[in-house]
């Protein structure tokens, strides 16, 4: 479990205002390259997302900029961007600290983790977890996360369809 103090819920509805469309909050990067899901894959989640919900960026100073988001990113405490995302009706992210914290939270969360490390150790069985198993996986933990020698493989192995397939599943709401 996460705990925020009622200071730091206050806060966190004060700082993003009266919104009405629901929210989800999302943080790109990990800081192992070998689980980062490609930026122009973001970009179009983002674009197929905004028109119903209000995306919340969220994570640290490394996070890229993106167009048509609430970008808190790089601009917040770990302790901020919890109570921010203790505001999200859904996280969507890599395999990070701030899938932890959305569990901690009782998030509702949609995982990209590819394969590096396996779900069943890592993941949260509430949780979208979105992996792949192609044979070079789990490399994170066999080869190291410094680089990766097949092109991110089993992060292009998953779409942006099947991204937008777990958010709808989640929020029990139709595209």
């Amino acid at each position: 479990m996460f705990y925020l103090d009622k200071e730091e819920e206050n806060w966190a509805t004060n700082k993003i205002g009266k919104i009405t469309k629901p929210l989800i909050a999302v943080c790109t990067k990990s800081k192992e390259s070998v689980k980062n899901w490609v930026y122009e894959n973001w970009v179009e989640l983002i674009q197929s997302l905004k028109t119903k919900f209000t995306i919340l960026h969220i994570g640290d100073d490394q996070e890229p900029i993106f167009q048509d988001v609430i970008r808190f990113a790089g601009k917040l405490t770990m302790r901020e961007s919890a109570a921010i995302l203790s505001r999200a009706n859904l996280f969507i992210g890599p395999d990070s600290l701030l899938m932890h914290v959305a569990n901690g939270l009782g998030i509702s969360s949609v995982i990209i983790f590819g394969g590096s490390r396996p779900v069943s150790c890592f993941g949260y069985s509430q949780n979208i977890n979105l992996a792949t198993n192609p044979e070079c996986s789990p490399c994170w933990i066999h080869k190291g996360y410094e680089n990766c020698s097949e092109n991110l493989k089993c992060l292009h192995e998953i779409s942006v369809t099947e991204v937008l397939s777990s958010v709808n599943r989640l929020l029990n709401t139709s595209k």
